[in-house]
């Protein structure tokens, strides 16, 4: 039997907001596997992981960087230990420093390990506090052609606690339905959004099918314990698989700003009633979301 330690059960805790017992439980029951143990807890309704992230004990601020020309933009979140820190000019102008390198870097870095430990170094030992540039903490977007970017960074407009770079496209040969005011607007509405709503992928297509699968087993599992009859847990996994869409798949969540009307519509609907003003197909094709003390 795999020896459970404290720290994993209140690692389990801190991520499922299971009690103890559940996570000690969990953990004995998958031989020490966290992983395994979130799907256990989940499956018997003792968390809500795919509502949760994990947290890191950190501050810092994230900021964004779009060249003049458009053509490249990156998102940077940079970390320290308090927000007295984060706050400083000099925390603010590195971070700044690092966004604009990462721009530029030729070639561009493959992953945060390409930053210049050393000018980290140096500023942690200027600010006497732990400085770091976290694995996945920043994206770098060469513009597929024809495209736009927008950011939007919260609460202020240049750094901030939580920050959104999208890519917004356009099919076949309409460049210049882009640099139309409404292709604009949505792009930043588009940003507000997933800042808003933290979703994980821009359609359901991009769900992969283990995620489905995963999602399919717990609903599955859930009905069983909860004695549903055997004849309806396929419409009830599919009704869990379709909340999955809604919830964490951008273009099936509900839009978070009011419309026309006052009436409801996701955001893909939002996207099609904005393409036929614009007069060509808009295509949102990725973006990223970083939020301060999250992990990947």
């Amino acid at each position: 039997m795999a020896d459970i330690s404290s720290e994993s059960v209140a690692k389990l805790r801190a991520k499922t907001g299971a009690g103890l017992m559940d996570c000690k439980r969990a953990l004995t029951q998958t031989g020490g596997d966290f992983e395994k143990a979130v799907v256990v807890l989940r499956e018997q309704g003792a968390a809500s992981a795919a509502k949760r992230a994990d947290r890191v004990t950190g501050d810092g601020l994230v900021t964004s960087y779009v060249d003049p020309c458009g053509k490249t933009a990156v998102l940077l979140e940079l970390n320290c230990e308090t927000d007295f820190v984060a706050r400083t000019e000099d925390f603010q102008g590195f971070l700044g420093e690092l966004t604009r390198l990462a721009a530029t870097a030729n070639p561009p870095w493959k992953s945060s390990a390409e930053a210049p430990a050393d000018r980290i170094q140096e500023m942690a030992a200027k600010l006497k506090e732990n400085i770091q540039l976290r694995k996945g903490r920043f994206a770098r977007f060469d513009r597929v052609s024809p495209g736009i970017f927008s950011v939007y960074i919260h609460p202020s407009g240049n750094v901030g606690k939580v920050g959104v770079l999208v890519e917004l496209g356009v099919a076949g040969d309409g460049a210049a339905a882009l640099e139309k005011e409404e292709a604009k607007t949505l792009a930043r509405d588009l940003a507000m959004q997933i800042a808003a709503a933290s979703p994980k992928f821009v359609r359901k297509e991009d769900v992969s099918p283990d995620v489905i699968e995963q999602e399919s087993n717990i609903a599955r599992e859930q009905a069983r314990r909860e004695n549903k009859p055997e004849k309806i847990w396929d419409k009830i996994v599919n009704g869990k698989v379709q909340q999955y869409y809604g919830q964490f798949c951008l273009m099936e969540q509900p839009f978070v700003k009011p419309v026309d009307g006052g009436k409801n519509a996701t955001v893909a609907q939002v996207v099609e009633s904005v393409s036929k003003k614009v007069g060509a197909t808009l295509i949102p094709r990725r973006f990223i979301r970083l939020k301060v003390g999250e992990e990947d």
